[in-house]
């Protein structure tokens, strides 16, 4: 799957223009001339509309997907039925802020203005819409409905706290679970089509319980409704969950280190000493740093977890194998990186010494270049994961014994 992470393309100009910012100003200048194309990632957006009456959990959804504390910074504020706002809010990703969320005022508010807020109000600039129901559908959400598919938007009903919808019917007696989920469904169902929609997918969810019921599902159907350029930025964006989320990001992470390894080899052909190393060092030190941070490795990510959870991030580290995941990514970490991967220390000595051979001299230069940033780029993630999966088990483990999501 061609994602977004790769969308960060390098073409030939691009390359010359990587080459002349090292021959200027040595390491650094090619470093600045990275991070000045990195700024072409932030040009794809994915724009998600989050609908709903007040109290029906809309804020709470968000939060979720934001992977954020309803008391952290850039959280949407909850507790809805005194909402009062009038306006549609912006929420970005706390690490990807291309990923936006907008907050609906919702339209059952005493005094609001519904027509005239539906009339001028440009449904068409979402990719789509999530309209969030807690217990019935009702004439606003059939509004809501009614204005995205005439803006031909995808969009999905979540009937939120389905957890508390358990709790309190699991004490009638004759209770069946599977059964109560199937009427729920039936009856959203029943109720778009009486609005005259069909074919929309229902979802049931627990926003303290992101991995159970329905929310899977939800998550892939969304995947699925974004073009091929939002997919993986979708999925990276995500809280890491489960340890099938974390899988996901493994794999929405590949082409990213494709096109990265691409643009090493493509500096590789140029045969000036000393400028390959430069560049893979840099390439692969941005990499990791993008990857560890998608991840939630990093030090900021981190502490918001530990805090979440009730324990410290040295606890979140309890039976992590690979100490320089949290540490500083330096040129020289990177440099013992590879002495420890025997072919990718072999390729790098050998390189420097056929720079200096006509047209052989490119061709394995483009060739070591890209096999020594595809192997420690590709190692590096999969430590991570794995890091990123203890890291998850431990703060489970933690929030847990703290009783917090129960």
């Amino acid at each position: 799957m061609a994602g977004v992470l790769s969308n960060l393309y390098y073409n030939a100009k691009d390359v010359k223009d990587l080459v002349a910012a090292y021959k200027r100003e040595g390491q650094k200048g090619f470093q600045l001339a990275i991070e000045r194309k990195s700024k072409q990632f932030e040009n794809v957006q994915i724009q998600i509309a989050v609908m709903g009456e007040s109290g029906s959990g809309k804020s709470t959804l968000i939060n979720a997907l934001l992977g954020l504390d309803e008391n952290e910074e850039g959280a949407a504020p909850t507790g809805g039925i005194t909402e009062t706002t009038m306006e549609i809010t912006r929420y970005p990703h706390p690490t990807l802020p291309n990923v936006q969320y907008y907050d609906f005022p919702g339209l059952n508010t005493p005094k609001f203005p519904v027509k005239k807020f539906m009339k001028e109000t440009n449904f068409s600039q979402y990719d789509l819409g999530i309209i969030v129901t807690a217990v019935r559908f009702t004439e606003n959400d059939k509004l809501l409905a009614e204005a995205l598919k005439k803006a031909g938007k995808p969009f999905y009903l979540v009937r939120s706290k389905i957890d508390e919808t358990v709790r309190a019917e699991s004490r009638k007696k004759g209770y069946n679970q599977e059964d109560m989920f199937r009427k729920v469904r039936e009856y959203c169902i029943s109720s778009l089509r009486a609005a005259g929609i069909q074919n929309t997918s229902v979802f049931l969810y627990s926003a303290f319980n992101l991995d159970e019921f329905d929310f899977p599902e939800f998550r892939e159907a969304v995947v699925h409704s974004l073009s091929e350029t939002q997919k993986n930025l979708f999925i990276t964006a995500l809280p890491n969950t489960s340890e099938a989320a974390i899988e996901e990001k493994r794999e929405a992470l590949r082409p990213f280190i494709q096109m990265l390894s691409a643009v090493s080899g493509g500096i590789g052909a140029v045969p000036i000493p000393g400028l390959s190393l430069a560049c893979d060092l840099v390439l692969i030190i941005s990499g990791i740093l993008l990857i560890r941070k998608i991840l939630g490795l990093d030090e900021a990510s981190l502490s918001k977890l530990a805090q979440r959870v009730g324990t410290s991030v040295t606890d979140l580290w309890r039976g992590t194998e690979h100490n320089w995941v949290f540490g500083e990514i330096t040129r020289e970490q990177v440099l013992l990186l590879i002495q420890r991967c025997t072919v990718a220390m072999a390729l790098t000595i050998a390189e420097p010494f056929l720079d200096f051979v006509p047209i052989l001299g490119s061709i394995f230069g483009a060739t070591s270049s890209f096999a020594v940033t595809l192997m420690m780029l590709n190692n590096s993630l999969d430590t991570m994961v794995e890091t990123a999966k203890i890291v998850l088990q431990n703060a489970k483990a933690a929030a847990s014994s703290e009783g917090i999501g129960n």
